[in-house]
């Protein structure tokens, strides 16, 4: 359960699963920063930049490493893992 609550700390880890479950499949980091950007209410190049940053050297490493999302960096693509969707009822309380 502290795993849980680890991965679930952070706002851009909790926005990045929901959004990625609402993909299918494989889905570009870059689309996932859009959605962050999006709903931090501050969509310039220097913030999207800032948050791929993020994302791709902090967030999505720890999210993979847990095991809650497939990450490859080498084509920049992302995609929620089916054994770790247990983690999504967390996301609504």
């Amino acid at each position: 359960m502290s795993e849980v609550f680890k991965l679930l700390s952070h706002h851009r880890r909790r926005v990045a699963l929901k959004y990625l479950a609402t993909q299918a499949g494989a889905t570009p980091v870059s689309d996932v920063a859009d959605q962050i950007a999006l709903l931090e209410g501050e969509h310039t190049r220097d913030r999207y930049e800032r948050i791929c940053t993020s994302l791709v050297h902090a967030h999505l490493p720890i999210l993979a490493d847990a095991g809650a999302i497939g990450y490859d960096h080498d084509r920049e693509v992302v995609e929620l893992r089916d054994q770790r969707t247990d983690i999504l009822q967390y996301l609504d309380h």
